[in-house]
């Protein structure tokens, strides 16, 4: 049975005790009509770019990678910025992926790192000026024929299967496609490349995979063409300095995510994501009162539950039910309840003074405290990366 005993209205807070706070915020001042939002961190951006430059070696160009809008980020102006500073590319997902940067202004090299299909695909990336991983003689043939078609030389990345088992041509067949690849002239092998599978937990099937990429690109070179080649990502460019090569494709570390636990020590990255709300709707309930779905929040005490505007449909997992904690002035408030589509509750008993309007940080700092993506991750059983991809679209971004 429900024994909540007081609801609140929107023009004032209360505090465990009963007091009475005014509300801490003014609707007039945001720019955003449901309080929750994601700041996305300009600045560290741009220094996390920096700080990876520095520990390349010399020769080194960066791919930086915004796929999947920039991890959950903000392809658009993170893409900008990376180019301003000296990405020689972007690497991007899908045809749509490229298309979304174009049509947002962006006017650098865009690789794209998925497969195409169908094959007819090609033509709208070549209509957007976009550059298509190849991965095997299909894609090459019907590369090499649009390209005869257009009457315009086509640009490519070739990519080498060494054991991600995803896409890619084999090692043992790439001296073939080479030799083909040498006779076109339609055709520009920008790049050839791999993708490691384990580059931040097993170093020695790293090394294999380096071992056979390498023989991949002498029998390239033995032939007289020119590309640049590339291997490494957040996680080998930081573990496996040799493997820089050419060129590297930071992703997740340029949003200051750690690719391994430990990472920190190589460079330390900066976190370019906050996912902010406020307290919308604040009660006092008596000891035995339930909260949200199923009943599971029982209240052991007279307890002061905040409700937060932000649900699992904005990304905020429902995995935390019960077990995640949100930042209130500062102070770690449990999530009471199950965590629902649009909304969620925190405990907020412990905190003075709370009140309507007050800020609820579900990632990021808040005083002396702060909330990682890793923190979540590992609360649900997942990735740094996915918590900030599952960050959904209706969650404006705000570049601070």
């Amino acid at each position: 049975m429900r024994k909540d005993t007081a609801s609140d209205t929107q023009s004032s807070g209360i505090t465990g005790g009963g007091k009475i706070h005014s509300c801490s915020w003014e609707p007039a001042k945001t720019s955003v009509l449901r309080p929750t939002w994601a700041e996305i961190d300009s600045r560290a951006f741009k220094k996390n770019f920096i700080k990876i430059q520095g520990h390349l070696k010399p020769r080194a160009e960066i791919i930086a990678v915004v796929k999947a809008n920039s991890y959950g980020h903000l392809a658009s102006r993170l893409s900008a910025i990376a180019l301003k500073n000296g990405a020689w590319a972007l690497g991007v997902s899908s045809i749509e992926e490229g298309i979304t940067l174009r049509d947002s202004g962006i006017k650098g090299k865009i690789l794209i790192l998925g497969s195409i299909f169908p094959l007819e695909n090609l033509k709208a990336a070549a209509e957007h000026n976009l550059i298509p991983t190849i991965s095997s003689l299909w894609g090459l043939t019907a590369l090499s024929r649009l390209a005869a078609r257009l009457e315009r030389r086509l640009s490519f990345h070739l990519k080498i299967d060494t054991g991600m088992g995803r896409i890619g041509v084999s090692p043992s067949t790439a001296p073939a496609l080479f030799e083909r690849i040498a006779s076109k002239k339609e055709i520009l092998m920008e790049g050839v490349y791999t993708h490691f599978a384990c580059a931040d937990c097993d170093e020695r099937f790293t090394a294999q995979q380096m071992n056979k990429f390498r023989g991949a690109v002498k029998a390239a070179r033995t032939l007289g063409l020119k590309f640049k080649a590339h291997a490494a990502n957040s996680a080998a460019l930081f573990k496996h300095r040799d493997f820089q090569l050419d060129a590297v494709r930071p992703g997740v570390s340029l949003y200051g995510l750690t690719p391994f636990k430990g990472s920190e020590k190589f460079i330390e990255l900066e976190p370019v994501m906050s996912f902010k709300t406020r307290i919308v709707f604040l009660k006092r309930v008596t000891a035995g009162a339930t909260v949200s779905y199923g009943a599971s929040f029982i209240a052991k005490r007279r307890s002061v539950i905040a409700t937060l505007p932000v649900g699992y449909a904005d990304g905020y997992n429902r995995l935390l039910s019960n077990k995640g904690e949100v930042l209130v002035r500062g102070m770690r408030c449990p999530v009471a309840g199950r965590v629902t589509m649009d909304m969620m509750m925190i405990d907020v008993t412990k905190v003075p003074g709370a009140a309507i309007g007050d800020e609820a940080v579900l990632i990021g700092s808040q005083g002396a405290e702060k909330i990682t993506a890793e923190e979540i991750a590992d609360s649900t059983g997942t990735i740094n990366y996915e918590v900030t991809c599952a960050v959904s679209s209706r969650v404006p971004r705000m570049i601070v």
